[in-house]
């Protein structure tokens, strides 16, 4: 798999953990059935540590977010900006910057409402901005 697709597959089950309160290799298991997209320990991975995070994840993109709570958000939102937000937070030796931003934008593409991906961007920027100045 492509780190896109790894990405993409975290997206999905992260998605459906939010909705449905299951574990992300519950999820796994009927991914592939459902949506014809296989998963692996990539996979699994990440979802895991963004779920693991999500608390502190949610903290930062609040404070991003000027126009929403973060309750507010929508589900499909929260969930591309979790990745995003983890990668630019925990794995940036690993993630350049710029990458984790245009992968979130990229699954905003296919996932979110077309009006939704300037409020990622903005919010992402934002963040990203904030961290290059701190270091």
């Amino acid at each position: 798999m492509t780190k896109h697709e790894i990405r993409e597959a975290a997206f999905i089950i992260l998605y459906q953990m939010e909705l449905t309160g299951q574990t992300s290799e519950e999820i796994a298991d009927c991914t592939y059935e459902a949506f014809e997209m296989p998963s692996n320990k990539a996979v699994i991975s990440l979802a895991d540590k963004v779920w693991e995070k999500k608390e502190e994840l949610d903290e930062i993109i609040g404070k991003y977010s000027p126009s929403r709570s973060t309750s507010r958000i929508s589900k499909v939102n929260i969930t591309i900006l979790r990745i995003a937000v983890y990668e630019l937070t925990f794995e940036n030796e690993k993630v350049p910057p710029k990458v984790a931003i245009n992968e979130a934008i990229e699954i905003s593409k296919a996932y979110a409402e077309k009006n939704d991906r300037v409020f990622i961007n903005g919010v992402l920027n934002s963040y990203f901005k904030d961290t290059e100045k701190s270091e």
